[in-house]
């Protein structure tokens, strides 16, 4: 049993509150376990495992009991090779209990598990959904922000998650990866005591459409205007409609300009493969409903190449080019782009999250905000 509910009033809670109802909250404890993830952290052709305390590696060809002493396991054609063995194509790293797994010098919760996949090795943390989260929201969004916020952020990075564990075509070797392709995770060091408050606040809740897992999308700054999900993927879902959202106004990335010399910006599409022998002039030719970069053409002294405006984006690199929400102008011999907000603009503005907070908005008033009609869940 709960014994606060922090969809209506965690941001008027006190720390020292926090500490006893985290208490009770250990004491009283689930119905039901965590969900285990798996999360890709690294791939390479020699890796430097072991643990805080003694562990097990258990390979196809043995196993073996080890002390914290770290091991270098290498990729070779016969398969992971250690201290002049061979375990197989297949090695787990099990800690005992109380101890962490540790990669490369990064300390991880749970087990690790590592894979020979052609020549490389592929390493997988396996845990539980909680203690990943524990290492994702300090990359995610600043844990010093107000509590409502943070809390909020561990609901949808839960539900992205939970997600792709729920996915039934799931048939891979790992969920997610440790990166921006999915969420930044970086095990024990990247965790904070007051992210894992948010975490152990909202454990085992999830957002909802209709009784299905969102698209949990989110992102910096949406610079005053978030986008559609079907404007930007092609996927027209209700709940993340392009919309008029001014709470973001204080973020330092809500307005933005971008300077690139035309020579600087020809290297640039070269390195991607786009040769073009000059740059006349970059021209927007479509925006989307939230005022967004549809598609623009780059006007050559060949031919006129057209893009979208993501397609742009990834060319000149998202952290240059913040958003799709720009006007470009040439002057002499630059281009100059002038924008609003960081990032695709899909789902909650982590910076509106941050504002509303601090207004006295509770956690379901924030993502019913940014998820227009959607419900929090409690799955365990």
């Amino acid at each position: 049993m709960n014994l606060i509910n922090p969809n209506k009033a965690i941001q008027k809670i006190s720390f020292p509150f926090l500490m006893i109802a985290l208490f009770f909250l250990t004491l009283t404890g689930t119905s039901q376990a965590s969900p285990l993830i798996k999360v890709k952290i690294l791939e390479s052709k020699v890796v430097r495992v072991g643990s805080t305390g003694s562990y097990q590696m258990r390979g196809e060809t043995g196993n073996y009991s080890l002390s914290s002493s770290s091991i270098l396991l290498r990729a070779t054609s016969k398969g992971i090779k250690f201290n002049l063995k061979i375990g197989g194509e297949k090695i787990w790293i099990i800690p005992q209990e109380d101890s962490f797994c540790i990669v490369d010098g990064r300390r991880y919760r749970g087990k690790i598990l590592i894979f020979q996949k052609s020549d490389v090795l592929q390493v997988i943390n396996e845990l539980s959904l909680e203690d990943y989260l524990y290492g994702v929201i300090r990359w995610e969004i600043n844990p010093n922000w107000p509590l409502a916020s943070v809390a909020a952020q561990a609901i949808v990075a839960r539900t992205y998650a939970f997600r792709k564990i729920s996915d039934p075509s799931f048939n891979g070797d790992y969920h997610l990866t440790n990166t921006v392709k999915d969420q930044m995770y970086g095990g024990v060091e990247s965790e904070d005591s007051l992210a894992r408050i948010a975490v152990d606040l909202t454990r085992g809740e999830i957002l909802t459409f209709q009784g299905e897992l969102v698209q949990a999308y989110y992102y910096a700054c949406c610079g005053g205007y978030s986008a559609s999900s079907f404007d930007v993927w092609g996927e027209d879902l209700p709940y993340l409609q392009a919309i008029p959202r001014e709470f973001c106004k204080e973020s330092p990335h809500y307005h933005w300009m971008f300077k690139i010399k035309i020579q600087e910006l020809k290297k640039i599409f070269e390195r991607k493969g786009l040769i073009l022998r000059g740059i006349n002039q970059i021209k927007i030719v479509d925006w989307d409903k939230g005022g967004r970069v549809g598609e623009l053409f780059i006007d050559s002294s060949e031919d006129k190449i057209y893009l979208t405006g993501g397609e742009f984006r990834s060319l000149i690199g998202q952290n240059k080019l913040k958003s799709t929400l720009f006007k470009v102008e040439k002057k002499g011999n630059y281009f100059i782009f002038v924008g609003k907000g960081w990032g695709h603009g899909v789902g909650m503005c982590q910076w509106g999250a941050k504002a509303m907070a601090e207004k006295g908005y509770g956690v379901d008033e924030i993502l019913k905000f940014y998820y227009p009609s959607t419900e929090i869940d409690k799955v365990y």
